[in-house]
């Protein structure tokens, strides 16, 4: 009987927590909701084509339902038209409650206004998102609100976000990096928004033209957003790019153009020539330095120049002397100053960009 009578307790208080928790979990929703409520009086704006609901305690007969016109007013019982537009809610409510008194219909009147259809406040988000358009907030909401709203960016959607805002006749862009918002916790970076923004997603673009094996536009996706990241994309440097690349950058709106020894940057390891590359920014890889030989040499052509090539490595890649050639009485043509000029060299002088080396023939 005893453990029959256990079981039953057991049983009960089971239930009985079950209970409490749905009933912790009903209070902790109600608060929740409470304050969005409370969030959207205190900050929403009513304009035009918002439809309202306003009663006051007490007084049945005054429950009013209307929509904002076009100039922000609608007509409540007792006290006519009633401009509503550009105040929030709770001033709203104030506003009917002091014509009310004041015109003595009803003393000290508790005014409760509920927004039913929120028309009046849109924002546009354009560019690289998966839902493009016009949307309406129907609470306070931030840069991040929006941008869920519209499903998200695309893989090409950059992380710079442009917000183009209209105040006082002015338009004002400002960008904002998500990735500051993400990594840093920035609220800096997810400004709330206002009615007519125009919220622009910029494509993750960077050209990569030149000598590189996939020349083109690539996306500054996450984990590629260096120099040598985007040449990776491009498949790296050809045969025929050379060691120095050009890198023009655009920033608050100046071109800036670099020059970034690739060959150095990997041997040295320095990283401040491996910056952060944006939207809109281009690598240049331009043909290597070339050198030409011919004469008595085994494959005469034009050649890559090496760094701090000399006359014995360039003949060298040639394949070396045929057998009627001779390392005496070598001649460089070379430009100087515009023209061609023919010097005399030996094994060890160093070659310059489109010399023209030629091997003799030997006499013996």
């Amino acid at each position: 009987m005893k453990v029959k009578v256990n079981r039953l307790k057991k049983g009960i208080f089971g239930w009985l927590c079950v209970l409490f928790m749905l009933l912790v979990s009903v209070a902790a929703e109600a608060e929740e909701s409470t304050v969005s409520a409370s969030e959207t009086k205190s900050d929403y704006v009513l304009g035009s084509g918002d439809y309202v609901r306003i009663g006051v305690y007490g007084s049945p007969d005054l429950l009013t339902e209307a929509r904002l016109s076009a100039a922000g007013s609608i007509n409540f019982a007792l006290i006519g038209e009633v401009v509503l537009g550009g105040l929030s809610p709770q001033l709203a409510e104030k506003k009917i409650a002091d014509l009310l008194e004041q015109g003595g219909f009803v003393r000290k009147p508790q005014v409760n206004l509920v927004v039913l259809q929120f028309q009046s406040q849109f924002i546009s988000v354009l560019g690289d998102v998966y839902k493009p358009g016009k949307y309406s907030l129907d609470r306070p909401s931030t840069l991040s609100d929006v941008l869920a709203l519209a499903g998200g960016t695309t893989p090409n959607g950059s992380d710079m976000i442009t917000l183009i805002r209209s105040t006082d006749g002015k338009t004002i862009k400002q960008n904002y990096d998500l990735r500051d918002l993400v990594n840093k916790a920035d609220p800096a970076s997810n400004p709330p928004l206002l009615a007519d923004d125009i919220v622009y997603v910029n494509a993750r673009e960077v050209s990569v033209l030149g000598q590189v094996n996939r020349p083109g536009k690539y996306s500054v996706a996450s984990g590629v957003r260096t120099v040598i990241d985007f040449l990776s994309q491009a498949g790296g440097v050809s045969a025929g790019g050379a060691d120095s690349i050009i890198v023009i950058t655009k920033r608050d709106g100046k071109t800036e153009k670099r020059e970034i020894d690739i060959d150095q940057l990997y041997r040295k390891g320095d990283t401040s020539a491996n910056f952060e590359l944006a939207d809109g920014d281009s690598i240049y890889v331009p043909r290597t330095a070339v050198f030409y030989i011919y004469g008595e040499v085994q494959r005469p052509g034009a050649f890559r120049l090496e760094r701090n090539m000399n006359i014995a490595q360039a003949l060298s890649t040639g394949g070396g002397l045929s057998p009627r050639g001779t390392e005496r009485g070598i001649k460089i043509k070379r430009n100087v100053d515009g023209k061609l000029k023919t010097l005399d060299a030996s094994s060890g002088d160093l070659l310059k960009p489109d010399d023209i080396v030629m091997v003799r023939e030997s006499w013996f």
